[in-house]
């Protein structure tokens, strides 16, 4: 079961975790993504003040291996120290309404399958093999704009069998305690599609220059001019066709083209890789070397909502409209530079122990690119998962 995981850092603190609102919210707030069609598991260590959040796709648990992955996932949170107390099955992004047939049947589907393998490990627990961690947990749901409450149903004892209970309506994502706390604390609160409309004026305006096998382009670099030219693409909303607008649409092109480089993107993630470190990272041992030395731990910059991130993001969705406009040559490098960014996403989110997030991206790769002899060396190392040697809160 892949997922998404956040470091149990101390200045997290998780209210009212009982209400679904609440339990969504702050999974938004600090994996710094939506959390749609999702399973997510809040766990706190023993004397811990703070807590870790995953998120892992909830079509994975509802697969052919849906209860042994989830009989793992706990596992693996148990042998971390972590007690998983509270679950939320999540259809749609929560709000979004849906058929009562369909909600009553996923959340109580998903729902038999997470109690089943708390109980499993709890059985594990009681025979001395768990490390005495119990993993018994309090599972709700959001769905149509409605809280759940998922319970195993008294009667008859050991049957399994699962009950549903409306608890009213799920207050909206800024009405939760979670994001007052957020914006009176002074963290950034996530925003849906913000600056969309922008980025796709930005991608549709591009004439991306011929792409240069033998550049010796500094891609760092070109980022950091890009990101500033992006900024202020972004912060202004006069047309592009103005000369300053032109220039800063050209650095922006150049550097999709840099990207368009499998040798240019590459050294583009080392950078990432050693930003902020003062270290040097061998480029043809990276990725072994993420794997096995735990001294390598990602800057906040390249984690997810943080600057770096968030650029190579709306790089993406520029590289996207440029796609789907313009002539053929520009397409076909645009489509070349969308490939170098999902490439380099995947693996900052693999780094960043989001496999969910990696393998949704992965999974793109493959509906645009079915041809990718990339896609299923990325997959396997978020679908296994390969872990990175470093562990949040560790």
């Amino acid at each position: 079961m892949t997922m998404n995981t956040t470091p149990a850092d101390p200045d997290r603190h998780l209210l009212a975790l009982e209400d679904p609102a609440e339990t969504l919210a702050a999974a938004r707030l600090h994996l710094g993504e939506s959390c749609s069609d999702s399973l997510i598991l809040v766990s706190r260590s023993e004397g811990a003040s703070s807590a870790m959040i995953t998120r892992s796709r909830l079509r994975d648990l509802l697969g052919n291996e849906g209860g042994e992955l989830m009989r793992r996932h706990l596992t693996m949170r148990r042998e971390r120290g972590c007690r998983a107390s509270h679950a939320l099955i999540v259809l749609g992004d929560g709000y979004q309404q849906m058929l009562g047939s369909v909600v009553e049947d996923v959340l109580l589907r998903a729902g038999r399958l997470v109690l089943a393998a708390a109980r499993s490990a709890d059985a594990e627990d009681d025979s001395g093999e768990g490390g005495g961690l119990p993993a018994t947990l309090h599972v709700r749901g959001a769905a149509a704009s409605t809280s759940w409450r998922v319970d195993l149903d008294p009667a008859p004892a050991g049957s399994g069998r699962v009950r549903l209970t409306d608890c009213g309506g799920l207050r909206e994502f800024s009405d939760t305690h979670v994001v007052a706390s957020a914006v009176l604390g002074g963290l950034p609160v996530p925003r849906a599609g913000l600056h969309a409309a922008r980025l796709a004026e930005i991608g549709a305006s591009l004439e991306l220059p011929p792409v240069d096998l033998s550049s010796d382009a500094d891609p760092e670099q070109l980022f950091s001019r890009g990101q500033e030219a992006l900024a202020t693409l972004l912060a202004g909303s006069g047309p592009l066709s103005s000369p300053e607008m032109m220039t800063k649409c050209e650095q922006i092109a150049a550097l999709l083209s840099a990207i368009a480089v499998d040798r240019l993107h590459w050294e583009l993630l080392a950078r990432c890789v050693e930003h902020g470190s003062g270290r040097v990272i061998d480029r043809e041992t990276l990725l072994q070397t993420l794997v096995s030395d735990r001294e390598w731990i990602p800057h906040d910059d390249v984690c997810a909502g943080g600057q770096w991130y968030l650029v190579l993001e709306q790089l993406r969705w520029v590289a996207v409209a440029a796609m789907e406009g313009g002539d053929p040559t520009t397409r076909a490098r645009a489509r070349s530079a969308w490939r170098g960014l999902t490439s380099l996403l995947v693996l900052l989110a693999w780094w960043n122990h989001r496999f969910a997030t990696a393998g949704h991206l992965v999974d793109e790769l493959r509906a645009r690119e079915p041809e990718s002899t990339l896609a299923p060396l990325l997959s396997r190392m978020t679908d296994t998962p390969i872990f990175p040697a470093w562990w949040p809160g560790a």
